[in-house]
């Protein structure tokens, strides 16, 4: 992370200048100056659109002020998103509770109870019809008493989630989950047509409306109809910072600020904890996780600009143009040689395909040689043999990256102990997996990583099937505890690389679309994960060997992609059906 230090000094200064001269002068000063000598054996080549758009890219500063700044503040979205995953472990906490007495009676004539370590245990779900004639008992009518150790709430109690009812519980992290698959496909999509910022930041606005109106529901109904809405937005919104934070770099600079902001993930889970710890009511712990970062991205309207990539897939060379000016501007470079020329290469290439939408291209009405643009959608990924193999795998990729990373999650055993310092301690052992995910991204890139990362997942998955209950001189809970941990750690090393490939392996045209498609198979394994674990009682060990099985599938199976290590991003599905290498030599700097 060394890279990412000593260079904020000045940054807003050097944006606020930078803006204000690129919005006067983009059209004035043209950025390929004199005074810059291109690479000579770049000019014999004839570049390809990914070649063309990395050389671009390349010019701007690598690790620079700027790119910074972006990485600090989509870390930032990226880390909150986590808070609204796990808010559910505080939000339906189910504290002690029981029976609320008959009016006019006392606790003991009221509840059944029995005696256990020396306390009275009263019971949650039945009282007394009449104790002066029989025992007979009936549910609850008279409410619930919580016992929460001090001011704590949550919905259970809000709502009485408890008995017959305690199901609607789970029924709210069912419905942001079903959320967040349907927002993959409805609102992601539309990244690829408006924009990534764009879909991004009115999500963010969005989410920030439907947090606020949760805290007033007046049933469990309407919350988990917000839950849903909250779920919808909150999936779109990682996406797009996935894919925004891709186009940002260059090829060279791209593996690091991928892999660090898994970190942040994990900085989400272990700050939710201090959260949850420090604010004891649900509904202003809500407040706090979904409005600070939310407002603040306003400003990002002004901050971020919007992905040079996206902006030549899609000709608008002169919006292009102006974000490289400011790219350079607030990073103190040079101008770009030969930028022009580069430039008009999109544009020329790109007439025919957005001739209607921008207001840079004109067309002649009358010339019906020319093709109207084309309308890219999910579908377009299984036209082209090459692209439809990429895309099959990478949806199997991703159910089995979520089936067994929820499924291990759920499935270890429970720890003892301060419900805030578990939460903190499941983020902590993120960490080193992370780590190791980054360093071999770095040398034995994607598909090799992943590969290895699902190895070890399934091997100590499979493994834990065949310990027997006692062994002995073994803790057999102890061994299988240490297995699924380690299980753990190989599925969060490929979890922090998978979103990494799909936003490199996907051609530009499509890739929200893409990433979006492939994030609706990883939300069906975050559903149906919990379920198989339950089973597992009943399985024999089953799920966790269906989690083996389909792991070891997909360590063969991700193989079969091509690499994306130190390439340009393919720019169309042309590119990704040629799957064409780079022209240069990209060297990887050092971390």
């Amino acid at each position: 992370m060394q890279m990412f230090a000593d260079k904020s000094t000045g940054l807003l200064e050097g944006l606020q200048e930078g803006k204000q001269e690129t919005d006067l002068n983009v059209d004035a000063a043209p950025i390929n100056a004199p005074g810059v000598e291109c690479d000579a054996k770049a000019d014999k080549k004839e570049m390809t659109s990914p070649d063309l758009v990395d050389d671009i890219q390349q010019h701007l500063g690598g690790y620079g002020r700027y790119q910074i700044l972006i990485f600090l503040l989509l870390s930032l979205v990226y880390m909150r998103g986590g808070w609204h995953v796990w808010i559910s472990i505080y939000q339906g906490w189910t504290p002690t509770f029981h029976c609320k007495r008959s009016p006019g009676l006392n606790l003991n004539d009221s509840v059944p109870y029995y005696e256990e370590s020396g306390q009275l245990v009263y019971s949650q779900c039945d009282q007394y019809v009449n104790l002066t004639l029989n025992n007979k008992t009936e549910a609850c009518t008279n409410g619930w008493e919580y016992l929460w150790e001090s001011s704590y709430t949550s919905i259970v109690s809000e709502y009485n989630l408890v008995c017959a009812d305690s199901y609607q519980n789970e029924l709210t992290s069912t419905m942001y989950m079903v959320g967040s698959a349907i927002g993959v496909l409805t609102l992601t999509p539309l990244a690829d047509r408006f924009g990534t910022k764009s879909v991004m930041l009115v999500s963010l606005w969005s989410q920030a409306v439907f947090a606020t109106v949760l805290i007033w529901s007046s049933n469990i109904i309407v919350f988990c109809f917000l839950k849903f809405l909250i779920g919808l937005t909150n999936m779109t919104i990682a996406l797009n910072v996935f894919v925004l934070m891709t186009e940002t770099f260059d090829a060279s600079h791209r593996t690091s600020p991928i892999i660090a902001l898994e970190f942040f993930w994990s900085f989400g889970i272990m700050s939710l904890a201090l959260l949850g710890y420090l604010i004891p009511d649900w509904k202003d712990l809500e407040l706090t996780i979904a409005l600070p970062i939310n407002i603040l991205s306003v400003s990002f309207i002004f901050i971020i600009p919007e992905s040079l990539p996206f902006l030549l897939s899609k000709g608008k060379v002169k919006k292009a143009k102006k974000v490289i000016a400011l790219f350079l501007k607030v990073n103190r470079l040079p101008n770009i040689p030969e930028v022009e020329q580069k430039l008009s290469a999109f544009q020329s290439k790109n007439n025919n395909l957005n001739a209607a939408a921008d207001s840079d291209v004109t067309r002649d009405p009358s010339d019906r040689n020319v093709p109207p643009p084309k309308v890219y959608t999910v579908f377009s990924l299984f036209r082209t043999p090459k692209l439809r193999m990429i895309s099959i795998i990478m949806f199997y990729l991703f159910l089995v990256n979520s089936l067994s990373y929820f499924g291990i999650m759920f499935n270890t055993p429970a720890l003892n102990g301060d419900r805030f310092l578990n939460l903190c301690l499941l983020g902590l052992v993120e960490i080193p997996a992370n780590v190791l995910a980054l360093f071999f991204n770095k040398t034995l890139g994607r598909r090799r990583s992943i590969s290895l990362f699902l190895l070890i997942c399934a091997v100590a998955n499979l493994i834990v099937i065949f310990i027997p209950d006692t062994a002995e001189g073994i803790d057999a809970e102890k061994l299988k505890t240490a297995l699924v941990l380690i299980g753990k750690f190989g599925i969060t090393g490929s979890y922090s690389t998978i979103y990494l490939y799909a936003a490199e392996v996907f051609p530009t045209i499509v890739r929200n679309q893409a990433v979006g498609a492939s994030s609706f198979f990883e939300n069906i394994g975050s559903i149906a994960a919990p379920n198989m674990v339950y089973a597992n009682n009943s399985l024999n060990n089953l799920p966790l060997g269906l989690f083996g099985g389909m792991t070891i599938v997909g360590c063969g199976l991700v193989l079969l992609l091509p690499e994306t290590l130190d390439r340009p991003l393919p720019q169309t599905i042309e590119d990704a059906e040629r799957n064409i290498p780079s022209q240069k030599q990209i060297k990887t700097p050092s971390i």
